[in-house]
């Protein structure tokens, strides 16, 4: 089921745990949104910015390894949304927990 911030105090987190293997989960975030920082605890997880949510990964993924941090930017050089409003987790591993921060 997808998570969404909205961006109504930064910085903002949610935890969550994913489901089975592979199942991918959107974050919904939103357009004031100038960074996101991923962790997932213990398991290595996938990142993508396509997909379906409840659907398999997408198959164009990184991997972040498992208790690591992995922040990157929403905002192109002039300090303006790339209009990137949602991105998809997923592990390999279910019941694995996966922790979003968005800053504004």
């Amino acid at each position: 089921m997808a998570e969404t911030l909205d961006g109504s105090a930064y910085p903002q987190i949610t935890r969550f745990t994913l489901g089975g293997s592979d199942v991918a989960t959107q974050v919904v975030v939103p357009p004031t949104a100038r960074t996101a920082t991923v962790r997932f605890e213990s398991n290595d997880g996938k990142l993508s910015f396509a997909g379906t949510d409840g659907g398999a990964i997408n198959a164009a993924y990184i991997i972040c390894a498992g208790d690591t941090t992995n922040e990157f930017s929403l905002l192109d050089g002039l300090g303006v949304s790339k209009g990137v409003t949602s991105f998809f987790v997923a592990a390999s591993t279910g019941s694995t927990v996966c922790s979003i921060m968005i800053e504004g």
